[in-house]
């Protein structure tokens, strides 16, 4: 919870001077929760074959319930942490409404996404070990070219097509459309998002299913 708390005083003082949104503390903290969601549980996944190397090499257990287990964890953590987000949410002036629903879909979709990209990017930290180093080192840089601290028009409109070559893109601005907007995500958003999903999935799973023999004699 610590963590996005301090990243919205951080754009609250550096980027709300600049910004011309309303309610703009609702905006960042909406993008925030769940900015932190993905980038946090992507993490969890990709390394949780060589967290749980000593499992792996004694007890005689699927490997992919290391990443599924990952991923449970990570949508129970959200749980809880909504708890108190709800109330700085509804303090900031998120009104409740019927299009909270679509959250239920929207994070089972992303959840599939996270362990699509999570179990590629684990397969290939088993046997390259600086692919978890690559990603925490360009993740930040994906944060800034995702529309949490300013929205998408605050860009020239010449350039403003590249935010959607993001894939993070799709998924944060689904749930600014829930939570900040009130209403029910973008259809087109919500379309990529799905594909996004299913075909991170069947990657990440090709990967797993091609390369999982080698991993007892790797980690």
């Amino acid at each position: 919870m610590l963590n996005p708390l301090l990243f919205l005083l951080i754009l609250l003082l550096v980027f709300s001077k600049i910004n011309h949104i309303e309610n703009f503390g609702l905006y960042a903290l909406s993008g925030l929760v769940f900015w932190n969601f993905i980038s946090s549980s992507i993490l969890q996944v990709l390394t949780s074959f060589i967290d749980n190397a000593s499992i792996l090499k004694s007890i005689n257990l699927h490997p992919f319930s290391f990443p599924l287990s990952a991923i449970v964890a990570a949508l129970i953590n959200l749980a809880l942490t909504l708890v108190p987000f709800f109330i700085l949410m509804f303090f900031l002036g998120y009104q409740l409404n019927f299009s909270l629903l679509a959250v239920i879909p929207l994070l089972l979709i992303t959840a599939i996404f996270i362990l699509g990209v999570g179990m590629a990017l684990g397969t290939l930290n088993v046997f390259f070990r600086d692919i978890q180093l690559l990603w925490t080192t360009i993740i930040p840089a994906f944060f800034y070219f995702t529309p949490i601290a300013y929205t998408p028009d605050l860009l020239p409109e010449s350039t403003r097509y590249l935010l959607k070559l993001n894939p993070f893109y799709y998924f944060i601005e689904s749930y600014h459309d829930i939570f900040y907007r009130s209403v029910v995500p973008n259809s087109f958003n919500l379309m990529v998002c799905t594909l996004l999903a299913l075909f991170s999935f069947l990657l990440g799973y090709t990967l797993f299913k091609k390369y999982r023999k080698g991993f007892i004699s790797n980690i």
